[in-house]
C-alpha cells in the first residue's frame, strides 16, 4: 500500500508561481517536480505548467481546464472525473495514467505517449470503502466513458488505451497509434481518424457515422455491431410510393381498423436517408430491424408500434410519444429521449374491464440514453442495459428493471414506486 500525503491550494499555488517563474529565467524559480502526492479536488484552472512532473500523483475531480501541461510528465495519474476541458496536452507522457469519466472536450493531446506505463499505482477499495493504492507491474491508460468531444489526438501514441464508451465525437485522431486499444460502445461521430492505426483495436458497437477513416488500418480490428456510414439493410429508394403517400394510407388503415389503406411496413430497411420524421403521426406502424440510427424523431407519434430489433442510436426522440410499443432488443444508445412518452396504454375490453399495455424494452440496449423527465410508468425493461443512463425526474412507478444493468444509472429525483428491482440492488433498498 502506497501512502500519499495531502496537498492544499494554497501549496498548490506556490508551486505553480515558482514553476512559471523557472520557466521565464526569472530569479527564485523552481520547475514543478511533485511525485506521489494527494492533490484530489484542487485546482489548475489555467496553470502554465509545460515541462512539470507530476509522477503518480492523485488528481481525482481536480480543475485542470485551460491548464497547459506540453511535454509535462504525468506518468501513472490518477485523473479520474478531472475537468480537462480544452486542456493543452501536447506530447505530454500520460503513460498509465487513469483518467476515466473525466472531461476532455476540447483537449489538446497531440503526440501524447498514452501507452500502457511499467509501472502504475491503481486506486482499490478497502472493506471500509477508502481508497487505497496498490502499485502493479503494468496498467494501460484509461479514458473509459471520458468527454473528448472535440478533443485533438494527432499522431497520439495511444496502443492498449481503453477508450470504452467515450465521447470521442468531433475528435481529431489523424495519425493515431491505437493499435490494440479498446473503443467498444465510444461515439466516434463525424470524428478524423485518417491514417489512424487501427489493427487489433476493438471496435464493436461504436458509432463511427460521418467519420474519416481515410488511409485508416482497421486489419485485425473487431467491428462487429459497430454503425457506419455504409447501408444496412434494404435501401429506402426501392419503395415504389413516397413515404407521405405510404404514411396517408397507414392513417386511413389505423382510422377505418384495418379496412382501408394499409399498414406501414418498414422492417428491414434502412431509413438514415429520411433524415427528420418529427411530429409525424406513425401510430401502430410495423418496423422491426430496421435502420433508424441519427434520425430525428422528436414529437412523432408512435404509440403501439412494433418495433423489435431496430437501431435508434444517436436518434433524437426528444417528446417522441412511444406508449405500449414493443421495443425488445432496440439499440437506443447515445439517443437523446428527455420528455418521452414510454408508459402503459389502457384500453377497456368488451366486458368493462380495464387492460393496461406496457412499453415493452425488454433486453434493450440504453447506454449513455439521455432520459431525463421521461414518463415510463409501467414499461417493462428486464434484461436491459441502461449503464450510463440519465433518469433524472422519470416517472419509473411500476417499472420492471429485474436483471437490467443498472451501472451508475442517475435515478436522482425519479419516482420509483412499485418499481422492481433485482434483490440486494441499491436501487430495491430505497
Amino acid at each position: 500500500m502506497t501512502e500519499f500525503k495531502k496537498m492544499d491550494q494554497k501549496e498548490l499555488n506556490g508551486l505553480i508561481k515558482k514553476h512559471d517563474m523557472f520557466m521565464n529565467a526569472r530569479a527564485g524559480g523552481a520547475r514543478a517536480v511533485i511525485r506521489d502526492r494527494d492533490l484530489s479536488g484542487l485546482s489548475f484552472e489555467k496553470a502554465k505548467l509545460s515541462q512539470s512532473d507530476f509522477t503518480g500523483c492523485i488528481m481525482r475531480g481536480c480543475d485542470l481546464s485551460g491548464a497547459q501541461f506540453e511535454s509535462a510528465t504525468l506518468f501513472g495519474c490518477d485523473m479520474t472525473g478531472a475537468t480537462l476541458y480544452h486542456t493543452n496536452f501536447t506530447r505530454a507522457d500520460l503513460r498509465g495514467a487513469d483518467i476515466s469519466g473525466a472531461d476532455l472536450r476540447e483537449a489538446v493531446l497531440d503526440g501524447a505517449d498514452l501507452r500502457e506505463g511499467a509501472s502504475v499505482l491503481r486506486a482499490q477499495t478497502d472493506d471500509e470503502g477508502r481508497d487505497i493504492y496498490k502499485e502493479q507491474q503494468k496498467g494501460n491508460v484509461v479514458l473509459a466513458g471520458s468527454n473528448l468531444s472535440g478533443a485533438s489526438l494527432q499522431n497520439a501514441h495511444a496502443t492498449k488505451a481503453d477508450f470504452g464508451n467515450a465521447d470521442l465525437s468531433g475528435a481529431d485522431l489523424s495519425g493515431a497509434q491505437l493499435q490494440s486499444a479498446n473503443l467498444e460502445g465510444s461515439d466516434m461521430t463525424g470524428s478524423n481518424m485518417s491514417k489512424a492505426d487501427l489493427r487489433s483495436a476493438n471496435l464493436k458497437d461504436s458509432i463511427l457515422l460521418g467519420a474519416n477513416l481515410e488511409q485508416t488500418d482497421t486489419k485485425g480490428a473487431d467491428l462487429a455491431g459497430a454503425l457506419t456510414d455504409d447501408q444496412s439493410g434494404r435501401a429506402y429508394e426501392e419503395v415504389a410510393l413516397t413515404l407521405d403517400e405510404m404514411v396517408k394510407q397507414h392513417t386511413q388503415w389505423v382510422s377505418s381498423a384495418g379496412r382501408q389503406g394499409k399498414q406501414l411496413n418498414l422492417s428491414d430497411y434502412d431509413m438514415r436517408n429520411i433524415e427528420s420524421l418529427s411530429g409525424t403521426r406513425l401510430t401502430a406502424i410495423k418496423a422491426m430491424k430496421t435502420m433508424f440510427a441519427g434520425v430525428n424523431f422528436t414529437g412523432t407519434e408512435m404509440q403501439s408500434a412494433i418495433l423489435d430489433g431496430s437501431d435508434f442510436r444517436k436518434c433524437d426522440m426528444r417528446s417522441i410519444d412511444l406508449r405500449a410499443s414493443s421495443l425488445k432488443g432496440v439499440l437506443l444508445n447515445r439517443a437523446d429521449m428527455r420528455n418521452a412518452n414510454l408508459s402503459f396504454l389502457s384500453f377497456t375490453q368488451k366486458d368493462g374491464s380495464e387492460r393496461h399495455t406496457p412499453c415493452n424494452l425488454e433486453g434493450a440496449w440504453l447506454r449513455y440514453t439521455d432520459l431525463t423527465g421521461a414518463q415510463m410508468r409501467g414499461a417493462i425493461l428486464r434484461n436491459a442495459d441502461l449503464s450510463h443512463a440519465d433518469l433524472t425526474d422519470c416517472d419509473l412507478r411500476g417499472t420492471d428493471f429485474r436483471g437490467a444493468d443498472l451501472t451508475q444509472t442517475v435515478f436522482e429525483h425519479a419516482q420509483t414506486d412499485g418499481a422492481l428491482f433485482d434483490p440486494g440492488s441499491p436501487q430495491a433498498k430505497r
